[in-house]
């Protein structure tokens, strides 16, 4: 019997530009939700599917790699230069786009590669209030 589990309440403060919506150009910030749930089989030695500090623990992994990033994707990042008197730190994604739909699938791919791919994935990330993207991986 499968089982999902899941947590929320993760966020993420980035940058992201968007030519392929007029109007949004410009980079400009968003706070992300993400809520994950991972469905798998429950391991009759523990009595979990995965355990929550585990999967919290791996979550935040993940999460931490795009928080207070300007995130690019892949066919731009080496037209991109910024200097100034800042640290300017980015995050490349394997997408066209660094639209929510994009960012969600690209963290949802890596969340699987360290859950080691034993589990579906489904992961919710709100790019502010009321608009959402659902993936679900693989």
């Amino acid at each position: 019997m499968k089982v999902k589990i899941g947590m929320e309440g993760f966020t993420i403060d980035s940058a992201h530009y968007t030519p392929s919506s007029p109007g949004n150009e410009q980079i400009h910030g968003h706070t992300y939700e993400v809520s994950v749930e991972v469905e798998g089989e429950v391991d009759e030695k523990t009595g979990f599917v995965i355990d929550f500090d585990i999967f919290k623990g791996i979550v935040q992994d993940v999460v931490r790699e795009y928080d207070h990033k300007l995130l690019i994707p892949r066919k731009d990042a080496d037209k991109i230069e910024m200097k100034g008197p800042f640290v300017v730190l980015t995050k490349v994604i394997d997408h066209p786009f660094a639209t929510v739909e994009y960012i969600g699938q690209d963290i949802a791919k890596k969340l699987h590669e360290k859950l080691k791919g034993s589990y579906q994935i489904r992961l919710k990330i709100s790019e502010g209030k009321g608009a959402y993207a659902v993936i679900e991986y693989p």
